[in-house]
């Protein structure tokens, strides 16, 4: 039978895990990458038990029909001993993760794993040149399965690889195309694009012949003549937002003449590892008929801390929260890399976040494309629409810059709200009075914490959600964005804020008297504990209280935050809204008129919506073909 490669051993660390060797193999010794024949010398011994390199026999044998599997070897220099190791099905309990809440800067599992030496060790004589060893390996029962390498000397390793042989009428035939949307973020999806041409159209691997790039390019600032070529097409593409970027993509891998089984939907501000794409196309080659449909999403690696998978399947709770169904995972401590194919991630409502989602065309036709919704939740609800079986695996990842690290009032408020709404009406997968008791508590919070800026886009998110799908369709995605990021509150530098703020109000100046930013406060604001949870329950609002009782003074907050979590904000005037390091800032400036007009919009809106929101959301599901349809997203892209 044919051989057919399952997955490449890597053996040169990329940029972002210099520091973090452990993610592809553990040395004991000196450890050198040379560039000329991509080998790896090495003394002492090189465990290969990694994320990037362990085999995943778990879910090779639960997604395909693969049985037996041989390692490839090519090694070169003084003996060594060859050893497989691996780790037991059933050697970790899935209630030793670590909770979904906790955050770490290491691993949190209640439990540890011991690898296991599998078969007595074979021996590689040693040679002046490089020579091939196959071996079989031993996968049954085992969850992951690794290899070491102990020499005495000096050894080098090169064009290693775990394989297995099958029957050519076994393998599907699977042809991948890319679609990456990008806006003038040249910084990222140029070294893309470069990358993809080298590492994965220029490989040996089969998947070169059967892949092609679109880069949807919504700034229009790429040299599309100069970047496309036979395997790569720019395509510029109206500003409409992701959501228009990944349909067009989408629309251009349905009018292709190449006959694509699969679209890849990627961020362009990611950093890739080219084996994921590799391993995506090796995996639904031999993937079985009951796996034939599914989606495959590739895991998200915080760029800040390269070993931390911050997600790689979500699912939506019935009170509409989005929850991850991992904790943080450390993917250069061993136990992490073993739970992480431990926990099963077909589970109902679930969802794959689009920096790495791999969508049987198939999917694509029978559910239509994204809907126009710009950003946020364009993802969670192609998920909640197609309801696929999802598949992950080590190795099946890419890098992008960590969630949280800074907050966008037009994004995380306004789009959340409208497109929650709509995605809700659409599927029904939560409780709407639920979600919609949790904005009224969210608006709240930002009104006390006077952040009336972020307050309004949450209000223009309900009202226009009202408005239905015939102005959705109407709409132009790109200017709404541009207005509600003029809305909201503008960032500058904090010497700049004070100064102007000094300059507007002469109250304001002298309750900045001496101001000093609180770092605490912006520190302690990043995890709700026990406490400020209970705090934040208390109905506090200084817009209720007398005059008398408001001190005309300045305390510190985080702008993003809507949480009085010090007893210094109480009562305060003037809050200083600053980012996490305290270098910019919003000043805020109590206004009850303004209050009260937020509020009296948020009751009218909620009573419209009780009084309509029933025939909304039928018009909504009504229009959901037309809205994801091939004809009206080509009418609103050239529109």
């Amino acid at each position: 039978m044919p051989r057919f490669k399952l997955a490449n051993v890597l053996l040169q660390l990329p940029d972002q895990l210099r520091r973090y060797p452990q993610m592809l193999y553990r040395a004991s010794g000196a450890v050198d990458f040379q560039e000329d024949d991509a080998s790896l010398a090495f003394e002492g011994r090189l465990d290969f038990l990694t994320y990037f390199n362990a085999f995943s026999a778990e879910k090779w044998r639960r997604y395909t029909a693969v049985k037996e599997v041989q390692l490839h070897l090519e090694l070169m220099g003084d003996a060594c001993e060859v050893l497989f190791l691996g780790i037991e099905e059933g050697a970790l309990d899935t209630k030793d993760a670590p909770s979904i809440d906790q955050v770490s800067t290491a691993s949190l599992i209640k439990a540890d794993v011991h690898p296991k030496q599998l078969t007595i060790p074979e021996r590689f004589q040693g040679s002046a040149e490089f020579s091939a060893l196959d071996l079989d390996v031993p996968v049954d029962g085992m969850s992951l399965v690794g290899f070491a390498l102990v020499s005495k000397g000096a050894t080098a390793i090169r064009n290693a690889s775990w394989n297995t042989d099958v029957d050519a009428d076994q393998v599907r035939d699977i042809r991948i195309a890319i679609a990456t949307t990008t806006f003038k973020n040249e910084a990222y999806i140029l070294p893309n694009i470069e990358m993809i041409r080298r590492d994965v159209l220029g490989s040996d691997d089969a998947v070169a012949d059967a892949l092609h790039l679109f880069v949807v390019d919504n700034g229009r600032t790429l040299d599309a003549d100069a970047l496309s070529d036979e395997h790569v097409t720019v395509i510029p593409n109206a500003n409409e937002g992701g959501s228009a970027g990944f349909a067009r993509g989408m629309m251009a891998t349905l009018e292709a003449d190449e006959p694509f089984t699969h679209v890849l939907l990627m961020d362009d501000d990611v950093r890739i590892s080219p084996e994921s794409i590799i391993r995506t196309y090796n995996l639904l080659s031999l993937a079985t008929d009951e796996y034939a449909n599914a989606f495959i999403n590739g895991a998200m690696l915080e760029m800040e801390c390269p070993n931390k998978q911050f997600e790689d399947v979500s699912h939506v709770l019935p009170s509409g929260v989005y929850r991850r169904l991992k904790g943080n995972l450390f993917m250069d401590t061993l136990v992490d890399v073993a739970m992480n194919e431990v926990i099963d991630v077909e589970v109902p409502r679930a969802y794959g976040a689009w920096w790495y989602s791999c969508i049987p065309l198939s999917a694509v036709k029978e559910q239509g494309l994204p809907l126009p919704i710009f950003v946020r939740c364009d993802d969670v609800e192609y998920g909640m629409r197609a309801n696929p079986t999802y598949m992950t695996m080590n190795g099946i990842c890419v890098w992008h810059t960590a969630f949280g690290r800074k907050f966008r009032a037009a994004v995380d408020c306004y789009q959340y709200i409208r497109n929650y709404l709509i995605m809700n009406a659409l599927h029904g997968i939560a409780s709407e009075s639920l979600f919609l008791a949790r904005a009224d508590r969210t608006l709240q919070l930002y009104l006390r914490s006077m952040a009336y800026e972020t307050a309004e886009l949450i209000v223009d998110g309900l009202e226009d959600y009202l408005k239905g799908p015939e102005w959705l369709m109407d709409a132009s995605g790109e200017t709404i964005f541009k207005e509600n990021n003029s809305k909201a509150e503008r960032l500058v530098p904090l010497a700049e804020a004070l100064a102007s703020a000094e300059e507007d109000d002469p109250c304001v100046a002298h309750a900045l008297t001496g101001y000093q930013v609180d770092h605490d406060i912006l520190r302690d604001d990043q995890a709700a504990g026990r406490l400020l949870r209970l705090w934040r329950t208390i109905p506090y609002d200084r817009h209720l209280l007398p005059d008398r009782l408001i001190k005309d003074e300045a305390a510190t907050a985080y702008y993003g935050g809507y949480t009085i979590g010090a007893p210094d904000q109480v009562g305060k005037r003037v809050l200083v809204a600053c980012d996490r390091e305290g270098e910019a800032a919003h000043v805020r400036v109590m206004d009850r008129v303004r209050w009260r007009r937020i509020r009296r919009r948020w009751r009218r809106a909620r009573a419209d919506h009780k009084a309509r929101g029933a025939e909304v959301a039928s018009a909504y599901r009504g229009a959901l073909a037309k809205m994801t349809s091939v004809k009206y997203w080509s009418h609103h892209l050239e529109g």
